[in-house]
């Protein structure tokens, strides 16, 4: 992503409304997990995810980012187990992992099925992943330009890539319902216009934010007992690794 964006990322992802939101839904899918898990964010950017589950008494947490400014990000917030890593290609051995988090990272890899056979081969067998990526190709704005994604996703089409790739969907729903009415008509008068949007990564004013925040943590708590949302603007799937498959290997490189 680019260097402004990623830094207001950084200073903003501790208290923002869709950072927080999302942070609490992690949460509740991590209820009844083990504190001594192993428990890995992958692309933890600043450390906020890694820094709630230490915080909340989970011991094995680790996190890997591509980018040296989010790991020296991480060391400012006094967060240790945060490595240097890309996302396709760890140093970390099979079958290290009980959970894997990568909250809007795949979107961002060139090679997906590389990731997730990676995600695949670091995580034990029965491990769980809990994924989100962006949603719906037809949102597709400057901001997805500013963070440098690839793709967006359809429900079904995340589904497909992670049993392409020695995955159980457990569950799948769209997540943020709320902004999804929004966001499609700032698109759709965009290109009216023909006005190129930019990324949507600002500080809101507190009650505006504060507002956001609680009716997300609304529909995180239907979710958690097992809505599924029929639009939103990200994808949110959670999977097991096959105990009987390996994680498929990654298309050649060219």
């Amino acid at each position: 992503m680019e260097e402004d964006f990623e830094s207001r990322h950084h200073r903003l992802e501790e208290s923002n409304w869709w950072f927080v939101a999302r942070r609490d839904m992690v949460l509740r899918l991590l209820r009844g997990t083990r504190k001594d898990a192993r428990i890995l964010d992958v692309g933890c950017a600043g450390g906020s995810l890694v820094k709630c589950l230490l915080e909340r008494g989970f011991r094995g947490v680790s996190g890997v980012d591509a980018s040296a400014r989010a790991v020296r990000a991480c060391r400012k917030r006094g967060l240790k187990p945060v490595f240097l890593m890309d996302g396709t290609g760890m140093s970390f051995p099979d079958r290290s992992f009980d959970v894997v988090v990568a909250s809007d990272v795949l979107e961002h890899i060139g090679d997906e099925r590389a990731a997730l056979s990676e995600w695949g081969r670091v995580l034990k067998p029965g491990g769980k992943l809990i994924i989100f990526v962006p949603a719906f190709g037809f949102l597709w704005s400057g901001h997805d330009e500013a963070n440098h994604h690839f793709r967006r996703y359809s429900k079904r089409e995340l589904e497909e890539r992670l049993g392409s790739c020695g995955f159980m969907v457990e569950r799948s729903s769209y997540w943020n319902l709320v902004s999804f009415v929004p966001a499609l008509l700032l698109r759709l008068f965009q290109r009216r216009v023909q006005r190129k949007s930019a990324d949507q990564l600002y500080e809101m004013h507190p009650a505006l934010d504060g507002m956001l925040r609680s009716a997300l943590v609304v529909e995180n708590a239907l979710l958690a007992r097992g809505a599924i949302l029929p639009v939103g603007v990200s994808v949110l799937s959670v999977a097991r690794r096959d105990p009987g498959a390996e994680a498929a290997p990654p298309h050649p490189r060219s």
